[in-house]
């Protein structure tokens, strides 16, 4: 059995095979806390466009301006 390092609880060896190292509940933790902090991340690509994932700050130096 693999151990987690966050809780040190066991888990699958199948879900450590797929390159996981977290347990089940710790991996849920940090899911809900990426999925909310990439909430965040959005800005509109030009004037009345739609909004788009900004991931990158040289993305957002660039944001909405023409080339």
């Amino acid at each position: 059995m693999a151990y987690c390092y966050k809780c040190g609880d066991d888990y699958s060896d199948k879900r450590a095979s797929l390159g996981y190292r977290t347990c089940l509940h710790c991996g849920d933790k940090e899911a809900s806390i990426e999925a909310h902090r990439r909430t965040k991340c959005v800005a509109p690509a030009y004037s009345k466009g739609a909004y788009q994932y900004v991931g990158d700050v040289k993305e957002v130096m660039w944001l909405g301006r023409k080339v």
